[in-house]
């Protein structure tokens, strides 16, 4: 996975729009399947995590990406 200048993770397109369907299948996401995380899906993507008990993180590392293709 590729990372900003910060070392946080870039998750693709590809990625964005995977998790952006697993909120919006949980529940967690009205917002548009654009592949863009905007903070709708930022938003989203925290709840989720607190709820899946995933690190406390903001972004789309290798953990949260495994974790919704599994249980995709």
């Amino acid at each position: 996975m590729t990372r900003n200048h910060r070392g946080s993770p870039i998750a693709s397109t590809a990625d964005v729009l995977l998790v952006q369907e697993a909120l919006q299948h949980a529940g967690l996401y009205d917002g548009p399947i654009d592949g863009i995380p905007g903070a709708r899906t930022m938003v989203a993507l925290r709840a989720y995590k607190r709820r899946e008990n995933l690190r406390g993180d903001n972004g789309f590392g290798r953990e949260l990406i495994e974790h919704v293709r599994a249980a995709s």
